[in-house]
Order: C-alpha cells, then sequence, then structure tokens
C-alpha cells in the first residue's frame, strides 16, 4: 500500500475513541502544515509522516490558531505531547516546537484536542482505512 499527501484515516486511540487525520509526507506538505489554514474541526488533525526515526521540529509561521502536537514513535506508540502551542503570524518571532525522543509520526490538532480525544504518552494508536 502506498501512502501520499491528502491520504485520509481514522486513528482508534482505544475505548471506541477515534480521530481523523490527512497525511502529509512530502517535504513540501509537510512544511505548509497547517500554515495558513482558518481552522480545522475538532477531532481532525494532519498526520506528518517524517522520513526516518529521529529529532524533528514543527516550526508553526502563518498559523492561525494553537496546536497540540502529539509526537509518535515508529509503532505509533505516543512518546510525547506539546500542549497549547500558540498561533505565529511572524516569521522572525516564530517559535520551533522539538520532540524530546525520536519520532517518526506528529500529529498536529486543535490545542485541547488531545486531551479531549484522551491521547496519552505510553498509548500505542491504531491506524484504520
Amino acid at each position: 500500500m502506498s501512502v501520499k499527501d491528502g491520504d485520509k484515516y481514522v486513528l482508534n486511540i482505544g475505548n471506541r475513541v477515534t480521530f481523523n487525520v490527512t497525511v502529509l509526507i512530502s517535504h513540501q506538505a509537510r512544511q505548509k502544515g497547517l500554515s495558513g489554514n482558518p481552522g480545522i474541526p475538532s477531532g481532525s488533525g494532519m498526520l506528518f509522516i517524517f522520513d526516518t526515526l529521529s529529532y524533528q521540529s514543527m516550526w508553526m509561521p502563518d498559523m492561525n490558531f494553537a496546536l497540540d502536537i502529539v509526537w509518535l514513535d515508529e509503532t505509533f506508540t505516543v512518546v510525547n505531547i506539546t500542549y497549547n502551542t500558540p498561533p505565529c503570524k511572524s516569521r522572525e518571532k516564530c517559535v520551533s516546537y522539538q520532540s524530546v525522543y525520536l519520532v517518526k509520526y506528529a500529529i498536529e490538532m486543535n490545542a485541547g484536542d488531545a486531551n479531549k480525544y484522551k491521547f496519552s504518552v505510553g498509548k500505542t494508536l491504531q491506524v484504520e482505512n
């Protein structure tokens, strides 16, 4: 199965809790991310797929809303969560958020959704089509 930018998946978080994601796999798509987007529905986000298991950072210029970032290892296990990253309108003053551990994936979602949808460190997510 080949995964490409824009593919949509459902993540099973457990206890019948699901979360919808859109895949960003190319460098160009990952670089744009949610920049310029006016908002996204609660319960949905962007799944960033990185080339290798490595330390990653998220830089969010031109964001219009705060985000939570869920960091995942190669087994889709949550290794860290960065909560409530504020929007960044100025590229010169934009903060970069770092993964604390080696990651293969990251999910950007509305601030508050990580708690609302019960993402937690140590939880392994299941991917469904």
